[in-house]
């Protein structure tokens, strides 16, 4: 059987901020609900490429590695 690979890094799948730049997020609660929001994009991201048949094989040095059969 052949595999075949696919590589991606951490930050293409953290949302866009929608913050301006010069706004700061000094509130914690501001922290929780951004971080939820990465949780959420990061989620539906990975579930889209499980669709399309890429397993999850390994997180190293900030890239993600994918494989399925091909």
């Amino acid at each position: 059987m052949q595999f075949q690979y696919k590589v991606l890094n951490i930050s293409d799948f953290t949302a866009g901020n929608d913050e301006s730049s010069h706004e700061l997020m000094i509130e914690e609660s501001a922290q929780k609900v951004q971080a939820k929001k990465h949780s959420k994009h990061t989620q539906t991201k990975l579930n889209e490429l499980g669709r399309e048949g890429w397993e999850l094989i390994s997180i190293t040095n900030e890239r993600l590695f994918f494989k399925r059969a091909g």
